[in-house]
């Protein structure tokens, strides 16, 4: 989901809390939302889903890249907490 069609979709709705998944059903108030930030996509394989499917770029990412490497616009999106 991109930002613009979250957008859409809580316009269309009322004034209400949004929350985020949390442990055993429970669920959590959106505290923060970051500034875009630069994404690995589809970064780990259907047998790691423990890990989610993309991971944020950062100093400790993955193997698979340099800190040094560049990341493209495209990759870029936005984390909700």
């Amino acid at each position: 989901m991109t930002a613009h069609e979250l957008a859409k979709v809580l316009f269309d709705g009322p004034d209400l809390m949004v929350t985020v998944r949390a442990y055993e059903g429970g669920v959590n108030e959106i505290e923060s939302v970051s500034k875009p930030t630069a994404i690995h996509l589809k970064s780990h394989s259907d047998s790691e889903w423990y890990y989610g499917r993309h991971e944020y770029h950062n100093a400790d990412c993955c193997v698979h890249c340099s800190w040094d490497e560049p990341v493209t616009p495209p990759d870029l999106a936005i984390h909700i907490s």
